[in-house]
């Protein structure tokens, strides 16, 4: 399975409570069914993260298809750009990041729960092969012992995505929790020590994140 996601702040001048509100039925997806969406998700920035000022984006969709081949054919396909090129998004702000998961930590999604990504982008210094290596076999081992996730996912870049050079992000560390409090009593933890110590093995600086609510886009309930 290869996903194409979408990381994006509002248009501006667009409210907090107005994107949210337009969000999700903006998201039409129909023109992607030919070329193999499976599925679709949308996770939109909880309201109290932007207490603490703007976050690093307000939505990210994840859009999951067969294969990267099928991925390409869609993002070639006029309807489908329309529909991702959406008026509620700041066109600057838009990061597209094709990527292949790896389940660092398995585990059911909580019915009701929290989702948090964190924003990759790996030391200058380390080839992209040592990079991936390390985050999946060493690195991500050591973030799965932090005892409130319920499951971790590695999104890496995908193989053509990683030979072509231009993503904006070198991929995402997606996390689980059943709540807010969960999420911040793993923080306090020794493992969580450990893990943000080992940061600087692989990481070029801080680690941006985003804490999330999801609902899928596609296929629709309605």
């Amino acid at each position: 399975m290869t996903t194409l996601v979408r990381l994006a702040k509002r248009s501006q001048g667009l409210s907090i409570d107005d994107f949210q509100r337009q969000a999700g039925a903006d998201c039409d997806w129909s023109s992607a069914v030919p070329y193999g969406l499976g599925a679709a998700t949308q996770a939109l920035t909880l309201a109290g993260a932007y207490r603490r000022g703007e976050p690093a984006c307000d939505v990210i969709d994840e859009l999951v298809f067969d294969d990267e081949a099928s991925v390409a054919r869609c993002l070639a396909d006029a309807a489908f750009r329309r529909a991702w090129g959406s008026e509620l998004l700041d066109p600057a702000s838009v990061a597209c990041l094709v990527v292949e998961e790896h389940v660092a930590m398995p585990g059911p999604v909580p019915a009701a729960f929290v989702k948090n990504y964190e924003l990759v982008t790996k030391r200058p210094d380390l080839a992209r092969a040592d990079f991936d290596e390390y985050w999946a076999r060493v690195h991500g081992p050591l973030a799965a012992t932090i005892p409130t996730i319920r499951r971790y996912v590695q999104a890496h870049l995908s193989p053509g995505t990683r030979e072509a050079g231009t993503a904006p992000l070198d991929g995402l560390a997606i996390t689980w929790f059943d709540d807010v409090a969960a999420m911040r009593a793993g923080t306090r933890t020794e493992a969580y020590a450990k893990t943000r110590a080992d940061e600087r093995n692989l990481l070029a600086g801080e680690l941006p994140f985003v804490i999330t609510t999801e609902r899928g886009t596609f296929p629709r309930g309605d």
